[in-house]
């Protein structure tokens, strides 16, 4: 995507995308949905949700599974008297934190992304 802006006119546009959403009008908004970089921005994005909800789901629901159907799995001790289950339970708040913190990461990038598309419909590019 050629960004055509500074830092500060992207960090400004990112901060008020959801005023900028509201000021499209309903054509450029159609503009904006036919252009190739909005098609490429969601593409890019759905290509890095998916696969994380995906880990997300399989490793949250794995716990209760195990538990419930191959108990002896997580039975054993893995480090003195603390149960893998222990591990695998806090396991998933480290996951969680670190997902967060790299969907935000993406989130804000994205963001600019779609603050440039917002931008540049302003000016007219897409019609």
């Amino acid at each position: 995507m050629d960004n055509k802006l500074d830092g500060t006119e992207i960090l400004e546009a990112s901060q008020s995308n959801t005023t900028a959403r509201s000021e499209l009008s309903t054509q450029e908004y159609v503009n904006i949905t036919e252009s190739s970089e909005y098609k490429a921005l969601k593409k890019k994005k759905n290509k890095f949700i998916f696969p994380i909800a995906v880990f997300f789901l399989l490793f949250y629901f794995a716990l209760p599974v195990l538990t419930s159907f191959f108990p002896s799995v997580l039975k054993g001790n893995a480090i003195g008297d603390i149960t893998w289950v222990w591990i695998f339970a806090f396991a998933q708040f480290i996951m969680v934190w670190t997902l967060v913190t790299v969907y935000v990461k993406k989130a804000a990038k994205f963001d600019k992304d779609a603050a440039v598309i917002i931008h540049k419909a302003k000016d007219g590019a897409y019609k």
